[in-house]
């Protein structure tokens, strides 16, 4: 959608009012008010379809204990933070991007995590290429989706789902990023019985918790 400069007058009290909120937001002035007027209007802009896919995955934050919103820098990057129960309690970070039209995939999940113990680093290494396994046959046309494990990151593209809403498509970004987190819990919780134990858990859980609709992302 193209964007131009235009020349509005605006009672200061507004202005400040939506400065405020567009600072709440982590949003800027321009993007609040072209926002606001494209609601109004009956305009869809693809701003608008972001704001409503992040916000479906903020409301499953909210409602999840162990997760924690991180300021976002910019509208397209959604970021959360989830303890890890191993030594020292480390954190793993879920980085999610939405593409804005972008034909091939919605956006692409970034996880990590902040530490420099190469044992923990390899364990996680572990994880994510047995998450990659589970996501192979599981998910739907699971030969094509698009996944890179180096560094101790696992960076995954998310793809389109014909036919669903944002809501829709909101749910699902947040019910795969639950899914992931849980399925982590579990396999570093059982890893003191064992790598065998805490595999075996992990994709217990995998499966118990799988979602068609995530299972199409």
């Amino acid at each position: 959608m193209a964007k131009s400069v235009y020349s509005v007058v605006l009672s200061d009290e507004v202005v400040a009012a939506i400065d405020k909120l567009a600072y709440t937001e982590g949003t800027s002035r321009s993007k609040l008010i072209d926002r606001v007027l494209a609601q109004y209007a009956g305009c869809d802009i693809p701003g608008q379809r972001m704001t409503d896919i992040f916000r479906c995955i903020e409301r499953m934050a909210g409602l999840e204990e162990q997760f924690r919103l991180l300021i976002n820098p910019s509208d397209e990057l959604l970021q959360l933070k989830s303890a890890v129960p191993y030594k020292y309690n480390p954190t793993v970070k879920y980085a999610v991007e939405l593409y804005e039209n972008d034909p091939t995939a919605l956006g692409e999940l970034r996880v990590s995590m902040r530490t420099q113990s190469q044992p923990l680093l390899a364990v996680l290494g572990r994880f994510f290429l047995l998450w990659v396994q589970l996501e192979e046959h599981s998910f739907h046309d699971g030969s094509y989706l698009s996944f890179e494990v180096a560094d101790g990151k696992y960076t995954r593209q998310l793809r389109h789902l014909p036919g669903a809403d944002d809501a829709q498509l909101g749910e699902a970004v947040a019910g795969y990023i639950k899914l992931f987190d849980r399925v982590l819990h579990l396999y570093f919780d059982a890893l003191g019985s064992g790598e065998e134990e805490a595999r075996r858990r992990a994709a217990a859980g995998f499966r118990a918790g799988l979602t068609a609709p995530v299972a199409r992302l």
